[in-house]
């Protein structure tokens, strides 16, 4: 059964001297499906780290459909 996932995804960004990184839900089998999942979708470049496995309550709060593996929402960023 898949599970919910935090993740925290780096990826380098055309022209900019910085990487950019994004908290994103990732649906997958085990932590190192959803670390495979979230680089693949960001392209070469990107990394990808696990923060933490989403409780039930987190899974229903973002709407997350542990049935559609590889389904993935970003996160807010805020840039203050």
């Amino acid at each position: 059964m898949n599970k919910g996932y935090g993740v925290q995804l780096t990826a380098a960004t055309h022209g900019a001297a910085e990487s950019t990184t994004a908290p994103i839900l990732v649906v997958a089998a085990d932590e190192q499906d959803a670390l495979l999942l979230a680089a693949e979708a960001a392209g070469p470049s990107a990394t990808a780290e696990v923060l933490r496995e989403l409780t039930e309550a987190e899974i229903a709060e973002h709407g997350l459909d542990l049935a559609q593996r590889g389904s993935m929402k970003s996160l807010a960023v805020l840039n203050l």
